[in-house]
C-alpha cells in the first residue's frame, strides 16, 4: 500500500511565508548611506520650499497646500507601498519616515521668505454720488504693502465725510473684497474681481497698484445696522501710496 504524503500548508497571505524566510540585506551599506543622504536632503528641501511658501501673500496661499497636501499624500502612499511590497519591514520604514521627517524639520527653520508685510501712509480722495450731495473727503491712507513688498494688499482711509456715522473704508486686494464700516453695526461691502476693476479713462494703476482709481459700488449687509444707515454708497475713490521701505 502506498501512502500519500501529508498535503502541503496552504500559502500564507500575500506570501509573507516566502518573505519571512528571506534573508535581510544589511541596513548599513554604501546604497543604503545614499538613500538616507538623499532623503534628508530632500527632506530639507520640501521643508524650505514649504516655510517659503507660507510667507507668501494669502493670495498665492494654493502653493503652500499643494506642497502640504500634495506632496505629503504621495509620500506616504510611498510608505504603504514601500510596507506592503517589500516584506513588511515596519523598523525599516520607520527609519525613512524619521528621515524624511528629521530633514523637513531642519528645513523649515531653515528655509528662506519673503519680506514680512509693513505699512505706510498715504493719501485718498473719496468722492461720493451716491448719497447725493454727500461731500469729498481727503485724507491720509493706511497702505499695507503684502508680504514680499510686491503689491498691496490692504488700504484702510481716515474716517469718511456724508454719511450719519464715521465709516472707514477698506479695501482688500489679495482677497478681492470691500468694505465701507463704522463702529456700530452698518457695514457696505463689495466683493469680485469686478469691484476692482478700474473704470474706462482713468490712469493707469501704479505698480503693484500703489496708485489708482475705482468706481465703488457697496451695498449694506449690516445686519445690525439702522433706518439711517445708507442702503447703498456710490463713489470715486483714488488712492497714492509710497514705495515700501526696503526689507
Amino acid at each position: 500500500m502506498v501512502r500519500r504524503p501529508p498535503p502541503s500548508p496552504p500559502p500564507a497571505p500575500l506570501g509573507l511565508d516566502d518573505l519571512e524566510s528571506a534573508p535581510r540585506p544589511p541596513l548599513v551599506s554604501r546604497p543604503n548611506v545614499g538613500w538616507a543622504v538623499g532623503l534628508v536632503l530632500a527632506g530639507i528641501a520640501w521643508g524650505a520650499a514649504v516655510r517659503f511658501a507660507d510667507s507668501l501673500p494669502i493670495d498665492l496661499g494654493f502653493l503652500a497646500f499643494v506642497l502640504k497636501v500634495g506632496v505629503g499624500f504621495v509620500f506616504i502612499i510611498a510608505l504603504i507601498l514601500r510596507l506592503l511590497f517589500r516584506g513588511f519591514e515596519v523598523d525599516r520604514v520607520a527609519l525613512i519616515a524619521f528621515l524624511a521627517v528629521g530633514g523637513a524639520s531642519i528645513g523649515l527653520n531653515l528655509g528662506p521668505t519673503v519680506a514680512s508685510p509693513v505699512t505706510v501712509t498715504g493719501t485718498f480722495t473719496f468722492a461720493p454720488s451716491v448719497p447725493v450731495g454727500a461731500p469729498a473727503t481727503a485724507g491720509a491712507l493706511a497702505c499695507e504693502w503684502a508680504s514680499g513688498r510686491w503689491k498691496i494688499g490692504e488700504l484702510t482711509t481716515a474716517p469718511v465725510d456724508g454719511l450719519p456715522t464715521p465709516h472707514r473704508l477698506t479695501l482688500d486686494f489679495l482677497r478681492k473684497a470691500q468694505s465701507l464700516a463704522d463702529e456700530e453695526g452698518s457695514n457696505l461691502v463689495a466683493v469680485g474681481n469686478g469691484a476692482f476693476t478700474s473704470p474706462a479713462g482713468t490712469p493707469p494703476r501704479g505698480e503693484g497698484d500703489r496708485s489708482g482709481t475705482l468706481e465703488l459700488s457697496l451695498l449694506q449687509v449690516g445686519t445690525e445696522s439702522t433706518p439711517r444707515d445708507p442702503n447703498e454708497v456710490r463713489a470715486r475713490f483714488s488712492w497714492e501710496c509710497p514705495a515700501p521701505p526696503p526689507a
